[in-house]
Parts: C-alpha cells; sequence; structure tokens
C-alpha cells in the first residue's frame, strides 16, 4: 500500500458562479468558449490520455485540465489557473 503522508490540500469554494460556455471536442482537441465582463477567453487544448485534457488560454496567459468524469455522462471538470488566480471548474455538457 502507498501511503503519502505529507500531502496537501487545497480546496477552493466560490457561490454561484455559473454561466453559458460553448465545448468542442473534435478528435483529440478541445476548445472551450465563453463570455466574460472583459471579452471573449478561449481555452485551446488535447487530450493527453482517454478522456484528459490539458488546455491553455492565449489572452489570459492561462493552463488548465480538464476531465471527462466516468459514468457521469457529460460531466467534465478540472483545474485553472491565470496569473495568480486558479480555481476548479466543473461543466455539464448540454445540447450536442
Amino acid at each position: 500500500m502507498a501511503n503519502w503522508k505529507n500531502s496537501e490540500l487545497s480546496s477552493f469554494y466560490r457561490k454561484g458562479d455559473k454561466g453559458a460556455v460553448d465545448v468542442q471536442i473534435s478528435g483529440s482537441q478541445m476548445l472551450i468558449s465563453y463570455e466574460q465582463f472583459d471579452g471573449s477567453t478561449i481555452w485551446k487544448g488535447e487530450e493527453v490520455s482517454p478522456g484528459h485534457f490539458e488546455l491553455t488560454c492565449a489572452r489570459k496567459n492561462g493552463r488548465a485540465t480538464l476531465h471527462r468524469v466516468p459514468g457521469k455522462d457529460g460531466l467534465i471538470e478540472g483545474y485553472w489557473a491565470t496569473g495568480k488566480d486558479q480555481g476548479m471548474w466543473r461543466i455539464q455538457l448540454k445540447e450536442k
């Protein structure tokens, strides 16, 4: 059994932050786009292993991961970072 005794947990909580997002997956490519108060935001990336994507956002100098959740059709979630800001995101896919 592996045991990591000095692991570090980071927890993120933000109440009610929801919005519309366009998700496109074509082969191994993923594109996420949405509107914010300061303009359009686009994340682009590739599948690095089945169901696991790494993305970047040129406008915000960002990096992110998104993972398709096994057994939860239409749910992807992961981590993002832009500059000093970071967080978790969960996207429920709707309307193909």
